[in-house]
């Protein structure tokens, strides 16, 4: 019986392989080379590969026998072999020695799972996966069921469990939580895990606790991908389709997931062969019910996530910030006042709004009047003394109900150290609640983000590699410079009940938050919900944003919570992800959004 040979020439490129065999540097839409057609049929008496598999996977993550030419041969596990798929095929092996697997770039010819082909390639590691590409020649060696899958459990032992099941058939037959979909959109993958993950610095103290803890995260988690090129038209996760009423939230489970173990730039994925079960474990969740009683006053903080209402008077986009376009601009705004509304709150503090001042065509006063066309309420804004506040295009901003609370006096600021070019400026206001004697304070913050860290590493700024980033020494003297105001500014100091809010850019165990509650600023919510998060960076769930209150309101928080509608959402959801699918916008308060509100019900 004799074999038939399918010889031709492809041209080499490390960059298409990347694109077809991942899907994840370059646009689906760029220029794609240009593979040649089969050149000749030759038949040849049998098939006789030059080595094995496991030998060109060898023991460590690195191929022993990169950019050399080898002949393997294996049965296909899986293929993928469309332009607008992964552009190849997974090949499998299994002798007396080892079982191993690869993936070999090719878009022709068409080979079909069951397959049994020697391959002719180039061994290469295209972000550290292993696989054959330059491919010249693949010979179909006749037919063979498939491997078993291999059992594969999170938590792993070590990640070299990962790197032994390169490019093999595995299952896992645990049922999985979804962590993250920050790349759904993109590139139709999310993040696996054994357990709901957590930033570290939101769980333990930084330093070597975080480093075991992130450590330990590593090893629960893996990518689920889509099997197909960047930017998809449409994204199969959850079945159906996503969609903005068909949503993936983190915290939602998966079983059933049977694939192929691959691998980018460090990032362990599942190359699916199976229909994935989904499973709606985290349902999105309504707004939160509030009392009747008029005694008892909402506090809220929100980031609004660059809310840019257009230049001047014609409203002119794009801005430096937000949307890009006016519809862009509405669909974003539908969101952020529908949220706002479902908030049902009292005083909001706002942070990511345009630094534009507060004429009539400014964005607060836009928000403020839409809002108030939402709700049927008084919404007012606070004014800040200058026209601008800050130098930063974002600024913070503080509107209230004018039924339920009175501002007193001009609002107070901080301007030196970190405020004077890190942190935006603090936006502090005295006021009443109607109907009571007593007062309160509110303090809207927004502190240096973790980005753009400084590349000396001496500078104290610098990632010190403890779970808290960069910046950190900026967010803890920002902390204490307000921590001082508040205690010493004579209107202040003489009103013992004070709210600290906003976005701290600081998870629940870094030193700014540390600090805050050492000077009597307490959290609340972690009594209410211990596991509460405002934020999901990384696949890992966290509270970046905290609402913060004096010794005075400790025992009259009667409820403090997170309302879950924005981090757990793909931001695939987002007002911007109409241009690539309509599907996936709606005019509710899903996604709004990166960040998710807090709200807390407070006696006076």
């Amino acid at each position: 019986m004799h074999n038939t040979i399918f010889a031709k020439m492809i041209k080499p490129s490390w960059y298409w392989s990347v694109l077809f065999a991942f899907g994840l540097v370059a646009s689906a839409t760029s220029p794609q080379p240009k593979l040649a057609e089969v050149t000749e049929v030759i038949e040849v008496p049998q098939c006789s590969p030059a080595v094995s598999i496991a030998s060109v996977q060898g023991n460590t993550g690195q191929s022993p026998l990169l950019d050399q030419q080898v002949v393997v041969m294996g049965t296909v596990t899986a293929t993928w072999q469309q332009t607008d798929q992964l552009g190849g095929f997974f090949l499998q092996q299994s002798t007396a020695a080892a079982t191993a697997g690869l993936f070999v770039q090719a878009t022709t010819p068409t080979v079909a799972t069951g397959d049994v082909v020697e391959v002719t390639g180039v061994v290469r590691e295209h972000q550290q996966l292993t696989q054959l590409d330059s491919v010249s020649a693949i010979r179909n060696c006749g037919r063979a069921d498939l491997p078993k899958p291999q059992l594969l459990t999170l938590p792993v032992a070590a990640k070299s469990t990962f790197e032994q099941l390169e490019g093999q058939y595995v299952t896992l037959s645990q049922q999985l939580v979804v962590n993250g979909t920050y790349l759904l959109g993109r590139h139709g993958s999310f993040d696996v895990a054994s357990e709901r993950l957590y930033t570290p610095t939101q769980m333990v103290e930084p330093g070597a606790a975080a480093q075991a803890y992130a450590t330990a995260n590593e090893l629960k988690r893996l990518l689920i991908d889509d099997n197909q090129s960047p930017s998809p038209i449409s994204v199969p996760y959850p079945a159906p389709a996503l969609s903005a009423e068909n949503s993936l939230r983190s915290g939602d489970t998966v079983t059933n997931v049977i694939g192929i173990l691959s691998e980018f730039n460090g990032s362990y994925r599942i190359q699916p062969t199976s229909q994935l079960n989904f499973h709606n474990t985290n349902p999105r969740p309504l707004a939160p019910t509030r009392t009747a009683d008029a005694s008892v006053l909402r506090v809220a903080t929100f980031n609004v996530l660059n809310y840019f209402n257009g230049e001047g008077a014609e409203r002119v986009f794009p801005t430096e910030r937000g949307a890009k376009t006016a519809a862009d601009f509405a669909r974003q705004e539908a969101k952020i006042i529908a949220a706002l509304a479902a908030l049902d709150a009292d005083i909001v503090g706002l942070m990511e709004i345009e630094n534009d001042g507060y004429d009539e065509h400014s964005s607060i006063v836009r928000l403020t009047e839409q809002l108030r066309t939402a709700t049927g309420a008084p919404w007012q804004f606070v004014q800040a003394a200058d026209s601008r506040f800050g130098s930063d295009a974002i600024t913070n901003g503080l509107i209230y109900r004018s039924d339920r609370v009175v501002p007193l006096g001009k609002s107070l600021t901080i301007t030196e150290g970190p405020f004077s070019n890190r942190s935006r400026y603090p936006l502090i206001q005295r006021m009443q609640p109607e109907g009571t004697e007593e007062t309160l304070v509110i303090a809207v913050n927004h502190f240096k983000s973790k980005g753009s860290c400084p590349r000396e590493a001496e500078n104290p700024n610098a990632n010190q590699n403890d779970g808290q980033a960069c910046w950190n020494a900026a967010r803890v003297q920002s902390a204490q410079l307000l921590v001082d105001f508040m205690q010493t500014e004579p209107l202040l100091a003489q009103t013992p009940a004070q709210i600290l809010l906003g976005d701290f850019n600081a998870y629940a165990r870094e030193d700014p938050i540390t600090l805050l509650d050492q000077a009597g600023y307490h959290n609340r919510v972690e009594h209410f919900e211990p596991l509460g998060y405002s934020y999901v960076y990384d696949a890992q769930a966290g509270s970046l944003d905290h609402l913060l209150v004096s010794a005075t309101l400790h025992g009259r928080v009667l409820n403090q919570q997170h309302w879950l509608i924005n981090a757990d959402e793909p931001p695939a959801l987002s007002y911007d992800g109409y241009q690539h699918n309509p599907a996936w916008f709606a005019p509710n308060p899903y996604r709004a959004s990166d960040h998710d509100p807090i709200i807390a019900d407070i006696q006076f």
